[in-house]
């Protein structure tokens, strides 16, 4: 079985020119590591452009049953060579170079309810948004300009897998995306600590975008929404975090929904 041990290797150097925003938007690739983002990446096999597997882990029981249900060839790396290229501290000597997940923008607006990224800043509470977006059954999440990366490294390990399952989608001309959210029949709805009303007593229109916004500033690029709601705080509490209050609101849309929920 031939190993690479070369930093010369041309995946290897991929993997390192991977580490780069600007060419993650050119190739529309991005490096995922661990053993059960991989594993989620294999039930779409069709994303994965190349699986690495350091040279230590052949006889680890976890990957070997990984590799079982792979149906390509995995790339054995020399252990020292592979945990250089990767962000994480501890790696766990398994990652692949992925595609960017295509979803149909059409359909995901044929939906009913959709989530506005509008300047989150913070990678762990984007990963954890997109994560509670697709547990809470949403059409899509749409990330305007001004928010981090979706595809950061720690934003990536915070979305648990939900980046190949969830329609994301980058918006940088802000303006002529509300326009179309418009003609699809949606209602803004802007999470905000001085909405007029409390979430749970606002009733959601058919069709709702919710906009979250950072914790400090709020959103930067939407100033005017249909409807503002709030959260009951704590008087000794200055603010929710935002996947918390995402999650909360998101949970009352779903239950106005169904009752029965």
């Amino acid at each position: 079985m031939e190993i690479i041990n070369s930093e010369q290797n041309q995946w290897i150097k991929k993997l390192r020119l991977l580490q780069q925003k600007k060419y993650r938007e050119e190739s529309g690739l991005f490096v995922i590591e661990g053993l059960r983002f991989c594993e989620e990446a294999i039930t779409n096999q069709e994303d994965i452009v190349v699986l690495l597997v350091s040279d230590k882990l052949l006889n680890n029981n976890s990957i070997k049953n990984l590799l079982k249900k792979y149906k390509n060839k995995p790339l054995i790396v020399a252990d020292e060579v592979l945990a250089k290229q990767l962000k994480t501290v501890n790696p766990q000597g398994i990652a692949a170079i992925v595609h960017k997940p295509q979803f149909d923008k059409e359909k995901v607006l044929e939906g009913e309810v959709i989530l506005v990224i509008d300047g989150v800043q913070d990678p762990g509470n984007l990963g954890t948004i997109f994560r509670t977006a697709l547990a809470a059954g949403v059409s899509g999440v749409f990330c305007l300009k001004g928010t981090v990366d979706v595809f950061n490294d720690k934003t990536l390990r915070s979305t648990m897998g939900a980046i190949f399952n969830l329609p994301i989608f980058i918006e940088d001309e802000p303006l002529p995306f509300l326009k179309e959210l418009k003609k699809e029949g949606f209602q803004i709805i802007m999470a905000d600590p001085k909405g007029e009303k409390f979430y749970h007593q606002f009733e959601y229109p058919k069709k709702s975008a919710l906009v979250l916004g950072s914790e400090s500033r709020g959103p930067i690029n939407i100033i005017e929404a249909d409807y503002r709601v709030k959260i009951p705080l704590n008087p000794l509490s200055e603010s929710l975090n935002v996947a918390v209050a995402g999650g909360i609101i998101l949970y009352e849309i779903n239950r106005q929904r169904d009752p029965h929920q």
